[in-house]
């Protein structure tokens, strides 16, 4: 037996493809070189000032992830050093009577109009806003003794 021979393929040859046979004439060439060098001047004054927007950007996250780091600390240090050295007090909370009064009803009331007022003294009593004098006092004592 004879080995089968090869059979040669025609190679087809690749044409380069012409380059279009045809120009276009401008009319103005300095007047379209100025436009497109214009455009392309403002598309640089463009991005510049994106640039600096972008700086001021990064500047002001950075303010302000300091600023939040800042007040963490500011915060740990309050709720757990300082609030051991403060001293405690016996005080109630004024929110409690504030949402008291808040909780009634409004009343109407008639008004009625009255000569001028004789200026009495009003006699002093022992409510909160004395005993809160007293602590101060006494929270002031102690601190100059310190």
């Amino acid at each position: 037996m004879t080995p089968p021979k090869k059979v040669k393929k025609p190679t087809r040859k690749v044409k380069k493809e012409k380059e279009p046979g045809f120009n276009v004439r401008v009319n103005d060439p300095k007047l379209l070189r100025k436009d497109i060098l214009e455009s392309l001047r403002e598309v640089i004054l463009f991005m510049q000032s994106y640039e600096h927007f972008r700086t001021i950007q990064d500047e002001k996250m950075s303010t302000f992830s300091e600023l939040r780091s800042v007040s963490r600390e500011i915060n740990t240090l309050i709720n757990g050093k300082m609030r051991s050295l403060f001293p405690k007090g016996k005080l109630s909370s004024l929110r409690e009577e504030e949402t008291d009064y808040a909780k009634e009803p409004m009343k109407e009331v008639e008004k009625t109009v009255l000569g001028p007022r004789k200026k009495e003294k009003m006699p002093v009593e022992n409510n909160e806003l004395n005993e809160l004098e007293s602590q101060l006092k006494s929270i002031e004592s102690q601190l100059q003794n310190i």
